[in-house]
């Protein structure tokens, strides 16, 4: 390859990568937009790999990048494996063939010179897009909860939150820096963040935010970079504090995240599920979790188990407002249920596989690639969090966001740290 081509490609990736966080939540099917940036320059870099190896500018590629690619690879195997298994419908593979489809653009992503700012402003102006909608569809079109352009408020809301924590993260780095302005620009990122999070009132996004902290605390704890952190983190506490009491959104936020109390106890005192979102999801996991030893390996096809759930109703085993639901409301669970043992052991050698080998870096001696791992830690454990309340990768917008963003950090935390060797 050319160093006017690799100049090229490198700028393409780069651009790429920020479009995709910029459009994801705030501009319909704006996930995919980037993502398809991403592959075209993917498979530009895999069509002129000779000659990157031959010119030596290929970086090496480790057994932590190969053993990220076969475990991307088992979740499109096993998908297809079961799909087929069961005889459903080829739209069952629709998300599994993009774990697939990301190991060119992670292939891509490491073969070319990534532009480090570019993707904080990418991350900025995608938050504040994502604020703005929230702010539309709460204000003025008055739906109550915001969703952006994604399926519903819950991805919106979490993925929201993932973007706002990444912003946070690089206002820290920026002020280590000493680069003041950019560090404010990046909190301003930040706080868009949260307050599409807030408007989105998703509760289960909250379990995931005492991960982020401990994780946020591992990085960058020490002597030197104490302050910033504190500054941040009371700028952002305010700002927090600002949305819940004076918006509509956080007021409909805060009265749903103290309801979840009052819908437990209705559920586990009274058993009352209709009238609430606790009782209906713990439905659902008690008719799956019956039924997985019946298909142990490779689980239940999607229609075989919804014939399988009436004949539980039927039978009393079930509750009948458990066949009102689109899925088990539990990523885990999903996964166990549709793709049996197989799918399940693929989806959490994926995560934990992702998740270690970003906190090796968490204790790096460059505060950049410890930054960069936080981000990359973040995605799976975040992920694992939400996944506890719902399907978020049975949905493309949840798919795209977590493959696309995985190979994102580990490319840019990669680059990072052979740079700082």
């Amino acid at each position: 390859m050319s160093p006017t081509s690799a100049a090229r490609l490198s700028l393409w990736m780069s651009a790429s990568a920020a479009v995709f966080f910029l459009l994801a939540l705030s501009v319909p099917n704006g996930y995919s937009w980037g993502a398809v940036l991403l592959l075209a320059g993917g498979l530009a870099a895999w069509v002129r790999r000779a000659d990157a190896a031959h010119a030596g500018t290929a970086p090496a590629w480790t057994i932590q990048d190969k053993t990220l690619v076969y475990a991307l690879a088992a979740m499109f195997l096993v998908n297809a494996l079961a799909v087929a298994w069961h005889g459903d419908s080829g739209k069952y593979l629709d998300q599994g063939i993009r774990y697939l489809l990301v190991i060119p653009v992670l292939w891509g992503l490491r073969r070319v010179s990534l532009r480090l700012d570019w993707l904080w402003a990418g991350l900025v102006l995608g938050c504040l897009g994502a604020a703005g909608v929230a702010w539309w569809q709460v204000h003025v079109q008055l739906i109550g909860r915001a969703e952006g352009f994604v399926t519903s408020a819950i991805p919106f809301g979490d993925m929201a939150l993932l973007m706002g924590f990444w912003c946070l993260l690089g206002a820290v780095l920026g002020a280590l820096q000493r680069r003041f302005a950019w560090a404010g620009f990046l909190l301003l990122g930040a706080l868009a963040g949260c307050y599409a999070f807030i408007a989105s009132a998703t509760r289960g996004g909250l379990v995931a935010i005492p991960l982020l902290v401990v994780l946020a605390g591992a990085a960058l704890l020490r002597r030197e970079t104490i302050k910033p952190v504190l500054a941040g983190l009371a700028v952002l506490v305010v700002g927090v504090g600002v949305i819940l009491a004076a918006l509509p959104g956080g007021q409909m936020a805060e009265s749903r995240y103290s309801g979840a109390v009052t819908e437990w106890q209705s559920y586990t005192q009274q058993g009352r599920v209709s009238s609430n979102t606790v009782g209906p999801r713990l439905e659902a996991w008690k008719a799956a979790l019956k039924s997985i030893p019946e298909r142990p390996l490779l689980g239940w096809g999607h229609p075989e188990y919804t014939r399988h759930l009436d004949s539980l109703i039927a039978q009393g085993r079930a509750n009948p407002f458990v066949a009102t639901l689109a899925n088990t409301h539990n990523q885990f669970i999903e996964l166990w249920l549709h793709q049996g043992t197989l799918g399940l052991v693929a989806f959490l050698a994926l995560l934990l596989a992702s998740f270690w080998y970003f906190a090796l870096r968490l204790r790096h001696a460059d505060i950049t690639v410890r930054v960069l791992a936080c981000c990359g830690a973040s995605l799976p454990a975040g992920f694992a969090a939400f996944g506890l309340t719902q399907v978020i990768l049975g949905r493309n917008n949840g798919v795209m966001f977590f493959v696309v963003s995985l190979a994102v950090w580990w490319a840019m935390m990669r680059q990072e740290e052979a740079a700082s060797s």
